[in-house]
Order: C-alpha cells, then structure tokens, then sequence
C-alpha cells in the first residue's frame, strides 16, 4: 500500500473518530470522554480500519436494497420482482424514505457511513452490557470488544455493502435494556413492550430468519398456563399491530405474502453460498436435496427454539447467544456469512460469565486457560476465512483438492474446539455451584 492510500486511511480514522466523539459528546454519556474509557478507542479504531481494507468492492446486494427503495415508491405491488430482494417490505421502506432518495452514487457513500456508526454503537453497546454482565475491570472488557472489532466477517460486511451492523446494534439495544431492567428490578409496562417489540419487528424486516428469536423473547417469562392472560394477550396485539403497521403493504397487496414466502427458496438458487460451512466444498447438493435440508434445519431450530423457551433457569442473552450458536450450523440463507459476524457476537457472550476476573499475570492465564482456548478459536474462526482467497489448488491424496476444503475442516476444528470449551466451563460452573449450595445446606443443618 503506497503513501498515499496510507495517509487517506488515517485521514478518514481521524474524520470517523471526531463524528465519533460528536455524537457521543451532545447526545449520549459525556464520560466516553473521560480517560477511563479510552480503551475504546483502540477497538474502534481496529473496527474502522477492517472496513477502510475492504474497499467497497461488491454492491450488488447494495443495488439490491436501493431497487427495493424505488420500487415501493413507484409501484409497491411488484417490490418481489426486485432482483434477489428476500426481505420483508419495512426494510424496503426504511430505504424508500431514507438511502434510495438519494443518487445512487451518494446513496453508497452514506450508507457506508451509516455501517461505520451503526458498527461503533454497537461496540459501545456491547461494553455497556459487559459492564452490566458484572465485567468490571476495563482490562477485561477490552479482550471481548478487541474479539469483536477484527477480522474476516468485517471486511466481509463492507466489501458487500451490508447491514449486519445495524442488525447487531438492535439486538444488542434490546438486551442491554432486557439486562437493565432484571438488574434495577424494574417492571416492564406497555411503553417497554411497544419500544422493544417495534425494534424486534424492523430487525424482522431485515432477517426474517430471526423470527424464532422473537418466539423467544416473546414467550420467555409466560407460562403455558397464562397464555391468554389480559397482559399476554396485549403483548401479542403489540407484536401484530407493529407488524401491520411496518408492513402495510401486505395489506394493500396480498399477493406479496405469497411471494415473499417464495423467498424462503431463494437458497435452492444459491445453493453454494447457502449451504452451511461444515458442508461446503465437502458436499454438493442439488436443487431438490437443498429444499429438503432447508425443512429439516426449519424443524431443528423449532426445537431448539421451544426448547429455550421451555428452560427457565437460562437469562434472555443466554437464550439467543445458545440459539444464534445453533443458527450457525443449522441457519440458511442466501449469503450466510453476512449474518455470522451478528451470531459469533452473541456466542461471545456465553463466555462473558465463565471469566475468572479476580486473578493477575501468569495466574490469570492459568486458571483461566480453558477460557482462553475458547477465546483463541473465536478469534481463528473470524479470522481463517481469508485462506480462501483467491481460489488455491493443492495437490493432495493423488488429486487437485480446493484450499476451501481445508478451510472447512479447520473451521470444523475450531468450533469443535469452542463449543466443547464452552461445555467444560458449564460444567465448571456447575460443579462450583453445586457445592456452594451443598455447603450452604450443612450449614443450616448444623445450625
């Protein structure tokens, strides 16, 4: 990279970080000034420089988003007839009235913008609910936002012109405020319901896949047996009415529902793209067979989804970290590394109770060991991803084998490594809390 592309970058940092402080300084908490808080810095400033590295490049799906603005301001009925457009209408909305009104030219530019902002509220939203997850030494939180702020699935959202960012940032808005209430012991009223349902229907708009973690954020603390209690039954109008509401065109136009459904299939067409990363360059399916997993995956996550649903010990960001986990590998849709970067967020926050803080140096790594092996295959998984590109060829077992094959083992590894990391932690806390609770019983047994 020559002088020149090098000074630009550090140009557009210092202009990112000066709307950065801006903002944050007139309109959100003052103390993102104070020099306890400039380990943020360092997060964001990696976060930034993953999206200036990707250039831009694919917008595609960008012109995808912008045709889906025009359509549903010239003629609303044939916004399905859009190019690869698997969203519902509130998304195509959003870009009506906001991106699409502008050039296209223009229109790329802020939207990349608005990822950079989007992508930095997030960070600072996901260290709020670190503070509230009782991680309280700023050395700590600095380990999970440094896990969230590099690699592939960055550069991947910006070389596509994506929204995941904001997708993210809803989620996390949604559970800081979920964290906030259970900690100040507040009690939930229609206002909270109205605001955080009406986010969970935009994010629908945008990941309609997602709909299972509306199931369970929904039916989370009801019981079966007050399912038609008066206040339940005005939670769920809440969620029809926002739902009508953002998507009114299906009322106008009926013949949209049906062709939005179609866009379930989409995958079938993208069957490459859209199959799960354990089976890519490993399997090839054809058409039939795709639609044919796409149902048994539908079934799967049905009953992870009530299963989540069912247990009660678990806190709501545990719930979606676990289901967003299972979304992973059994979650498909038309570009599915989009969404990774929004469920490998999530997954991180499984690992945020499990951190042995208490502890400094040489004793610090080792009692918390298990902990960072799960964390160093985080950080691998976000970052293996490059060996595929370019498309390599290696000669191995007396054949031509595609480099995207080892990648798919090593990502198999990987997970494999995280996910039983995440076991043995449970397990040790478990273990812990068990005989904290059988201590406690013989104490009051001798008293």
């Amino acid at each position: 990279m020559d002088i020149f592309s090098l000074t630009i970058i550090a140009i557009l940092i210092v202009f990112f970080l000066i709307i950065f402080f801006c903002i944050s300084f007139f309109y959100l908490n003052r103390n993102y000034l104070s020099k306890e808080n400039i380990y943020l810095l360092i997060p964001i400033i990696c976060f930034i420089v993953w999206g200036l590295s990707s250039r831009y490049s694919y917008r595609l799906d960008f012109i995808c988003f912008y045709r889906a603005g025009r359509q549903i301001l010239t003629n609303p009925a044939a916004l399905y007839k859009v190019y690869a457009y698997v969203y519902l209408p509130s998304f195509a909305i959003f870009f009506a009235f906001t991106f699409s009104l502008l050039p296209f030219q223009v229109s790329v530019l802020a939207f990349i913008l608005f990822n950079y902002i989007t992508g930095v509220f997030a960070i600072l939203e996901f260290n709020k609910i670190l503070i509230l997850m009782d991680v309280k030494k700023k050395e700590h939180r600095f380990i999970f936002l440094i896990l969230i702020s590099n690699g592939f699935y960055i550069f991947y959202i910006f070389y596509t012109i994506q929204f995941k960012f904001l997708v993210l940032l809803i989620l996390l808005l949604i559970i800081r405020m979920e964290i906030q209430y259970r900690r100040e012991r507040k009690e939930k009223n229609r206002n909270y319901y109205i605001l955080n349902l009406g986010l969970f229907i935009f994010l629908l708009g945008m990941c309609p896949y997602f709909v299972f973690l509306l199931f369970i954020y929904v039916f989370q603390e009801i019981q079966l047996k007050n399912l038609v209690k008066k206040e339940n039954v005005e939670i769920y109008f809440i969620v029809v009415l926002w739902f009508v509401i953002q998507n009114f065109t299906f009322i106008l136009y009926p013949s949209q529902i049906f062709e939005a459904f179609k866009g379930f299939y989409i995958p079938v067409t993208y069957i490459r793209k859209s199959t799960p990363f354990y089976l890519r360059y490993l399997i090839v399916l054809n058409a039939a067979q795709m639609r044919v997993l796409i149902l048994i995956y539908a079934v799967i996550l049905t009953i992870i989804t009530m299963g989540l649903i069912h247990i009660r010990s678990l806190n709501i960001e545990e719930k979606f970290s676990f289901f967003l986990l299972a979304y992973r590998f059994f979650g498909i849709s038309p570009n599915p590394q989009t969404i990774a970067y929004v469920c490998l967020s999530f997954v991180l926050l499984l690992f945020v109770p499990l951190l042995k803080q208490d502890l400094i140096g040489s004793e610090f790594i080792r009692k918390n060991r298990v902990f960072l092996i799960g964390a160093i295959s985080f950080f691998l998984i976000n970052h293996i991803h490059f060996l595929r590109y370019p498309v390599i060829y290696i000669g191995a077992f007396g054949r031509w084998i595609n480099i995207g094959v080892f990648v798919t083992m090593g990502l198999i590894t990987l997970y494999t490594i995280m996910i039983l990391s995440l076991f043995t932690l449970y397990m040790k806390k478990n273990d812990i809390a068990n005989e904290d609770q059988d201590t406690s019983m013989v104490e009051k047994s001798l008293d």
